[in-house]
């Protein structure tokens, strides 16, 4: 049993990369997903490959479906490279789903909010598997939009004449249902009026006079240095590996950046790496010399390797 989508190559700031507008059979993340799909994993690695993976789960075959994609789009689980490779069906926890999820893991139940930012930026930085959330929170230059204009821009960036309106359309309104609250109708099962965790964020705001939906841009107390450092680390990596200075205006407007990711305003983000050598632990420094506001690498740091040692101390803040 696999979570099929629908492939294409998309066009970004970083030039083509793989894509994809299905797989979740439109169902947004729900609450005990990630726990649940690790725990299923940990026991059997290859569960989603059979039929008694609904039983297992207790849920139906959509939702199966759905929750190995979820699972492999928030990282909590990862393809088994170990795995013969005829059945190709086999999973294993990553350390991050272990790390959060685990049998002692740091929030299983997804009861500290904070979490919640952390599987904001791991599916909004999974250009390949979460495509909308990639293009919206990391490339898409409007602060307000509706629906058609956000399956406008998502058609001009496809390059695959495999994906179908049908397709883009089911998943806008899949990444709308995982920010806005949903709101019960005539047509709209209960069961699909459960709002997904990540609502909490409040990132988007729905004005449903004129269907339109915002951005809402602030400092966002919420998200903690622990998240944030994880974040930032991994950005750095990721469009600057080589270089041991990362620019302010690479961190607030690249591609995939936190400070479009996380929607903070300018001077949040100004006050929070003016004093990023004390969270970072000197690993990170802010310079501003000649007027030029930069980040300086001291030491080089794995994300993850960050992230289980400030679990490990206590998330402080």
């Amino acid at each position: 049993m696999t979570g099929g989508g629908v492939r294409v190559r998309i066009v970004g700031q970083e030039g083509e990369s793989a894509g994809s507008f299905s797989g979740h059979e439109s169902f947004p993340l729900r609450y005990g997903w990630p726990k649940k799909c690790v725990d299923a994993v940990a026991e059997r690695a290859d569960v989603f490959a059979h039929d008694d993976a609904m039983v297992v789960l207790g849920v139906g075959k959509n939702m199966v479906k759905a929750i190995r994609h979820w699972g492999l789009t928030t990282r909590v689980v990862e393809p088994d490279p170990e795995a013969p490779k005829a059945r190709g069906q086999a999973l294993r926890v990553s350390a991050l789903g272990e790390l959060i999820f685990g049998s002692h893991g740091a929030d299983p139940y997804l009861e500290d909010p904070r979490t919640l930012w952390l599987l904001h930026w791991l599916i909004s930085t999974h250009r390949e598997k979460a495509t909308t959330w990639s293009w919206a929170f990391g490339s898409l230059n409007r602060q307000a939009f509706s629906r058609d204009e956000l399956l406008r821009d998502l058609q001009g960036t496809a390059l695959s004449s495999r994906t179908t309106v049908s397709s883009l359309t089911r998943d806008v309104e899949v990444f709308l249902r995982t920010y806005v609250p949903a709101r019960a109708t005539r047509s709209v099962a209960v069961e699909d009026t459960l709002d997904c965790p990540l609502v909490e964020l409040r990132l988007l705001r729905e004005d449903p006079t004129e269907r339109r939906y915002e951005f809402v841009r602030g400092p966002k107390p919420s998200l903690d240095h622990v998240t944030l450092g994880f974040a930032l680390l991994e950005f750095w990596n990721r469009v600057a590996h080589d270089r041991d200075t990362l620019s302010f205006d690479e961190i607030v407007h690249g591609h995939g950046s936190p400070g479009r990711v996380f929607k903070l305003d300018d001077a949040s983000l100004i006050e929070r790496v003016e004093d990023i050598a004390r969270w970072s632990r000197g690993a990170l420094l802010h310079d501003d010399t000649a007027g030029v506001r930069q980040l300086l690498r001291r030491k080089r740091v794995d994300p993850l390797t960050w992230l289980r040692h400030e679990l490990a101390a206590g998330r402080a803040t």
